[in-house]
């Protein structure tokens, strides 16, 4: 598994005000801003710097009205903008690049997957449809959400370990529907500008399962180019000693930046890191996140996770977390 490259934002804030591009209200860093209720479902503030108004207004000009449709949230052009440091006209390239890959994967058509309107077979042809699809490559619990750190992050789970298909385009399929997850419960933790935090474990982990460059590529193609700005952190936990060769190979298709968003876990030090990272209370993350086992925490069920959970749900979410004003 590979990991999305998160460049660094604009160092000193400015204020600004809200702009014409139908992007909600941007306040100023320095401006209090009053913390939501527990429950509460209204998304925090997102700040730009002058610098940014003026690039994202200059993006969204170059775009068609079409273009703008496909936004999956209002925040897009921003990530774009701050992932190529300000490049405005590489940063609009990327976006269209972006907004033509959604199209072509049918992102959309994954997130609506278990909609019993949109459960329709892939391209209309005889293929399973997207919804089998998922829950085969589900089956064994690889990939899923579960749990926030103290910001609201979701915390996406990713373990190698456990991968069971050797299909690429749908193991693809399976990654951009748990990113997409992922992303639509921190924004329901109130996070407009959606991050998010993955824990990859693992255990169990051989050569043998470790997927072939071709998909490690494409893997870090669509999380580098097309989730640009989601990651917040990434930890690794019980990296074994096959693992350094797996690396040593991916390692140069990762961007450097990227790189220093990784947090290898493999000693108390590290898992100690990691619980504090996450707000501290260990008791919500996996055993391989502390070193101890987590009797309290129900194992992964994934038909539960994919049929019975609103999409914005992570599982073993509290229900009374979900309620919305």
């Amino acid at each position: 598994m590979t990991i999305p490259a998160i460049p660094s934002s604009s160092s000193q804030q400015q204020e600004v005000a809200s702009f014409e591009v139908s992007i909600p209200a941007i306040e100023d860093e320095t401006t209090t801003t009053t913390q939501p209720e527990e429950n509460e479902s209204s998304s925090k503030p997102v700040t730009m710097t002058e610098e940014e108004s003026s690039g994202v207004k200059s993006m969204m000009a170059a775009l068609t009205q079409e273009e703008i449709d496909s936004f999956p949230d209002p925040y897009m052009p921003l990530r774009h903008f701050r992932a190529e440091k300000g490049d405005v006209t590489k940063a609009i390239r990327k976006l269209q690049a972006t907004i033509r890959w959604r199209k072509e994967f049918g992102v959309l058509d994954l997130v609506r997957a278990f909609d019993e309107e949109n459960n329709k077979s892939i391209n209309n042809s005889n293929e399973k449809s997207l919804s089998v699809v998922l829950q085969n490559e589900n089956e064994t619990g690889k990939i899923y959400v579960r749990g926030y750190d103290s910001e609201g992050r979701a915390l996406m789970y990713m373990r190698p370990g456990k991968e069971n298909t050797l299909n690429e385009t749908n193991n693809l399929r399976h990654l951009v529907f748990q990113l997409e997850k992922a992303i639509a419960c921190s924004s329901r933790h109130n996070h407009s500008n959606s991050k998010i935090c993955i824990i990859i474990d693992y255990e169990g982990f051989a050569l043998r399962k470790a997927p072939p460059m071709s998909t490690s590529k494409r893997t870090l193609d669509i999380l580098q180019n097309h989730y640009p700005e989601r990651m917040h952190r990434a930890y690794i936990c019980n990296p074994p000693f096959v693992f350094r060769t797996f690396w040593t190979l991916i390692q140069p298709f990762i961007d450097p930046v990227t790189k220093e968003k990784i947090c290898f876990v493999s000693s108390t030090k590290g898992m100690q890191r990691l619980v504090r990272d996450v707000g501290g209370d260990e008791s919500q993350l996996e055993s391989c996140c502390t070193g101890t086992k987590q009797t309290h925490l129900r194992p992964f069920d994934s038909k539960e996770y994919l049929l019975e959970l609103p999409f914005d749900v992570a599982f073993d979410e509290s229900i009374s977390t979900t309620t919305t004003t």
